[in-house]
Formats: C-alpha cells, structure tokens, sequence
C-alpha cells in the first residue's frame, strides 16, 4: 500500500474495530478524520457475533457498506486492502491470538487516554506473535511534509537506518507501548508487514512492550514515562536528588583520628604528634647471628620494586593486554 492509502485504511479500520471495541477514539493519521456513524453500539455486536462464531467472512459483510466506508474506499479496487487490513484488527478476537488491545491511562502524550497491548495467553522467550503485526510503508520527503503533522499524528513514524528513509509503522502493532525494558521486539514478517518476537517469558494479563530507540522521547529519552523508567526513577521520572555514589572505603577511621587532635577551642593551639626521629650512625644486627639478610633477587637486578613496575610495563600495548588470549 501507499503511504496515504495505509493511512485512510487503518483509520477506517481502528474505527470500525478498536474504537467500536474501547468504546472511544484512538488515534488517526488524517486530522480532520470523522466518521460516518454517529453510534459505536451499531457495530458492537458485528465484534460479539465474530468472537463467538470466528467467522471473517460474516463480519466483513456487516463492515462492507456504504454507511461506513468512505466513498473514495467504497470501490472494489480497494475491497481486498479494507478487508486485510480490518482482518489484522479483528485477529486480537481469534481464539489463537494471544493479545487484545485495551484501554490506556498512563502517558501524558495522549491525554491519559489511550491504548495498549495486553497478553491474553502465556508467551515463551523466542516465541512468535503472529496475529499482532505492523503494515510499514515508505514515505517520501513530499509525502512526509503531506502526511505528517508534528505533535498530531506523527505517533507511527519510524526511521530505517538501512534504508535511509522514514517509514509508516500502522495496524495492531502500532498499539505496542516502547519501554526502555521491553519483553518483545519486532521482526520482519511478509512483504511490507512485521510481527513480534517475545524477548522474555510473559504472563496473561502482562503488558505486551518494545523498545523503540533509545531518542525517541528526546535525548536519552529523558522524557520517556514507560514503566521501567518510573521503577528505576528515569526518564520523565528522574528525580533533581541522586543517591550518594558508595566506594570501596569510608572516612569512619580518618574521621575519628582527626576529632582526637582537635580542640574545642579554636582559639587554643594543639600540638600535632612528633614523627619520631632516625637515630644516625646506627647499624642494625641481622636477625641471625653471623648470617647476612637474604637479597630479593629481582630488586637486585632491577634496583626498587618501583623501578620494577616502570620496566615491566614499559612499552605495553594495553589494548593488548586487555584481550583474553586466544586458546
């Protein structure tokens, strides 16, 4: 699909599906958006009947009329694209899905009021979601300039680092929430299409994350609020107060030494210890009786164990060094 057709075909979907299921509006690519119903309960049991009988064909039929379908849609060049793309939203209702979008309270950018992906079923580390999946379309620069309007619908916009061009990231998995500790990640799938892939064993009633960037609520996502960034107090969360950084050692013993020779009057001298004096002309004994002190070998050759260290390290390449030896 082309960029604008993705965008006017996943409004129409989300409309008919996500917001008829949440019970209000998510968000939409086109701005002025407006649908053609004025009643969310009319559709409401297309959605009730399809998760008790599971059939695609019998919901289409109901979705497929001109009460709710665009004019510029409403034609059959583009049936097949509607139906694939409402198909992707009504997966979350299979029996085999795993996943349903819900409702979202949590994150300033959409007024407190939004949508996430939540784990119906128990998910494996390395398993794959492949009913929650992603439409990516390229976007030019004119495109991007048409289509995109900073702050309002810009939510879905990724940037291909292989392919040097931003992209569409529309369907269910456009629902995914980022945390900087995500347990899923998305993989490419079909042609156009990406799924995802489960990094950590997920519970039912888990919120289903990825990882976006790590810039993508500004630098450093200094304005992210996911949920690992309020546990670690990060990101939008992070407080003006750090704690104390600990070292290996604490002034408990230095402290206490520097009290002793401190006097409470200030004006009052207090004389600091003497450093005893080196008698002159003193010769020690050896420690045994007519049997000279045993020479270090090393320090003879090498004079101190300073001078030691400064040949034995002389000339080390320390990237080098650093590297395990290969077995």
């Amino acid at each position: 699909m082309k960029p604008q057709e993705l965008c006017d075909i996943d409004d129409l979907a989300t409309s008919l599906v996500v917001d008829v299921f949440l019970g209000f509006n998510t968000h939409k690519m086109n701005i002025e958006h407006k649908e053609r119903y004025k009643c969310k309960s009319h559709l409401k049991p297309v959605i009730d009947e399809f998760i008790k009988n599971q059939s695609m064909k019998i919901a289409f039929d109901s979705f497929w009329n001109q009460k709710y379908i665009p004019d510029h849609l409403f034609k059959v060049s583009y049936k097949k694209l509607v139906r694939d793309h409402i198909e992707r939203y009504m997966g979350m209702f299979y029996l085999d899905s795993g996943f349903r979008i819900e409702p979202c309270y949590r994150y300033s950018l959409e007024n407190k009021v939004g949508a996430k992906v939540n784990a119906t079923s128990h998910w494996y580390k390395d398993g794959i979601i492949k009913r929650l999946v992603g439409c990516v379309a390229e976007l030019t620069d004119k495109e991007e300039d048409e289509i995109l309007h900073i702050g309002k619908n810009d939510f879905s916009v990724m940037y291909s680092c292989r392919k040097k061009c931003a992209q569409l990231w529309l369907g269910p998995a456009a629902y995914i929430n980022h945390d900087c500790l995500a347990n899923c990640k998305f993989v490419p799938n079909d042609k156009g299409t990406a799924c995802v892939k489960v990094l950590r064993d997920i519970k039912p009633g888990d919120e289903i994350t990825c990882f976006y960037s790590a810039n993508f609520f500004g630098e450093n996502n200094v304005n992210c609020e996911c949920c690992s960034c309020e546990k670690l107090c990060k990101g939008a969360f992070k407080t003006d107060e750090e704690p104390p950084k600990l070292g290996r050692y604490n002034f408990r013993q230095t402290h206490g030494r520097t009290n002793s020779y401190r006097s409470p009057d200030k004006s009052k001298k207090v004389k600091e210890p003497r450093t005893p004096q080196k008698k002159k002309n003193v010769v020690l004994e050896p420690c045994t009786p007519n049997k000279n002190p045993e020479v270090d070998e090393g320090e003879a050759l090498l004079g101190s164990p300073y001078t030691k260290i400064i040949q034995k390290t002389r000339g080390l390449d320390l990237d080098q060094a650093s590297k395990s030896p290969e077995k």
